[in-house]
């Protein structure tokens, strides 16, 4: 539920938000947190029953954050006559009146119109029976992050792992400082692509089931009961089995109590591959009890900053969902920027690449969403994006979905960060999740980003419904946010309103 203030009649009025079910687009009472290992700057629910927090970036849990002062909810001017003026449009984020109180109004997005029917499958809106994809800006809007690798935790930290590796060693990348370089080092480098792929590393947690060859399980150690811990061994397919990352503790002491050489191996090896996972509809904003990543997340986007330098070579984006996998080309010989189909080879879209992208450092996002493949450059679509439909049974998520590679040029590649579309959550008894939700004539249906949490048309009555005479308008801009900082003066303090003026965004 996102609750804001009180009613006004201005063209332009002003709302403050107090819940958190927009979140991370629009954040509600709150506490501004940093992670003690990454310096990671996030959000969490301002409740005072709030002590503790996860961070959503590199995952180290624990972290206190009852001494925080709470702050207010993003304070949002909204336009209050543009729906009389035409009719709102699909993703928008949009204000009315709560069809259960009509004295609150409450802030969510809109994915479905009037005349429609609409479904929420495997996460995403189906409307007509179609899934319905963002465009680009809706895409930015709505990102959740997943990593900042220009935030990492410290080397020495026995419980973290890199998240960008070079597949091979020695094989012209080299990294410093969250910058990625690519020098051509022999004729070898210039025939065949070299590459820097993303594993998503996590500390702790997961549901997800990892394996590891072992033929037998040693006899001075006590053998596991089934279903009873993460550790399992299948004698009939002579395989170690681990649900979730393997605790440090575990492994280490599963190290102290045997000297069975494969046994040992089998063990470092079940470690390292389980906490490789997939990627979840976790929230960092959200308490331990929310939205605690229950469903596998494929839609992503990768954003970095490119530098390439002119030449004969090629520099390539690559990204999967488990089932389908797309390569974004950028071919400096002939000066084409090419979407390939990693299946098949096949080039699906072409567009020059200009010569004023060379040499320079220029913003490269890519992203496979709502079965939508795009990419951008400097925040423009390079070409059409290209909607695709599965060739075939769909897959598991992939454990390394994106990747980047090079040849026969030098490359930058840094600030890289990815990020994650919204899951929304299917609980059973739930409007539009059972079966398709037929809408009537001036009928809308509107969800919350932060889905887990999100009190929307899902969660209302049949005969609850939102009405286009509800709308209070489109909000625009986030503006005058703060936060608040505690001031002490000998052995006199107080709170004071910091103004952060780096949050003040328009509202895709």
């Amino acid at each position: 539920m996102a609750l804001v203030g009180l009613f006004r009649t201005f063209l332009a009025g002003g709302y403050m938000i107090e819940t958190g079910s927009m979140a991370p687009c629009l954040l509600g009472y709150h506490r501004q947190v940093v992670c003690p290992d990454c310096r990671y700057a996030f959000a969490i629910e301002g409740s005072s029953a709030t002590t503790k927090a996860v961070c959503p970036n590199c995952g180290r849990g624990e972290i206190a954050v009852d001494k925080l002062s709470r702050n207010d909810g993003d304070h949002l001017l909204v336009h209050r006559c543009l729906f009389e003026f035409r009719q709102p449009r699909r993703w928008e984020v949009v204000v009315f009146r709560n069809p259960n109180r009509p004295t609150q109004a409450y802030v969510k997005r809109l994915v479905a119109l009037p005349g429609e029917t609409v479904q929420i499958i495997d996460g995403d809106i189906y409307v007509d029976g179609e899934i319905k994809a963002k465009n680009y800006a809706t895409q930015r809007g709505l990102r959740i992050p997943v990593n900042d690798d220009d935030c990492r935790p410290h080397s020495d930290d026995p419980e973290w792992r890199p998240r960008w590796l070079a597949e091979k060693p020695d094989n012209g990348w080299t990294e410093s400082g969250g910058t990625f370089r690519f020098a051509p080092r022999n004729a070898e480098s210039t025939s065949q692509c070299e590459w820097v792929s993303y594993r998503h590393w996590i500390r702790r947690g997961g549901s997800h089931v990892t394996q590891a060859a072992l033929s037998r399980w040693p006899g001075e150690l006590e053998r596991p009961a089934a279903g009873i811990g993460p550790v399992a061994f299948d004698e009939d397919r002579r395989t170690l089995e681990c649900r979730g990352a393997l605790t440090l503790k575990m492994r280490n002491q599963y190290l102290r109590e045997t000297g069975d050489a494969e046994f040992r191996e089998a063990i470092e090896r079940l470690y390292e591959a389980s906490h490789i996972a997939p990627i979840t509809d976790q929230y960092g904003y959200n308490r331990r009890q929310d939205g605690q990543g229950r469903h596998e997340v494929r839609d992503l986007m990768l954003s970095a900053i490119l530098h390439l330098h002119d030449g004969p070579g090629e520099f390539r984006l690559a990204i999967s969902d488990g089932s389908e996998a797309y390569e974004c080309l950028f071919d400096l010989a002939v000066k084409k920027i090419r979407l390939i189909d990693s299946r098949t080879g096949r080039a699906m879209r072409t567009a020059a690449l200009n010569d004023d992208l060379l040499d320079k450092a220029v913003c490269v996002e890519v992203s496979m969403m709502d079965r939508q493949v795009l990419l951008a450059v400097d925040g423009r679509l390079a070409f059409k994006p290209l909607s695709y439909t599965l060739t075939g049974e769909r897959g598991p998520p992939p454990r390394q979905p994106v990747r980047f590679g090079a040849k026969g040029t030098a490359v930058e590649v840094s600030s890289l960060k990815l990020f994650r579309d919204v899951y929304y959550t299917d609980d059973p008894g739930r409007r539009g999740v059972d079966g398709p939700v037929e809408l009537k004539s001036n009928q809308y249906f509107v969800l919350g980003d932060n889905s887990p949490v999100s009190k929307d048309s899902r969660s209302w009555a049949d005969r609850v419904v939102l009405t286009g005479d509800m709308f209070l308008g489109k909000p625009m801009v986030v503006h005058l946010p703060s936060r608040k900082q505690r001031l002490k003066l000998w052995g006199w303090q107080t709170e004071i309103r910091i103004p952060e003026f780096s949050r003040i965004r328009y509202i895709y």
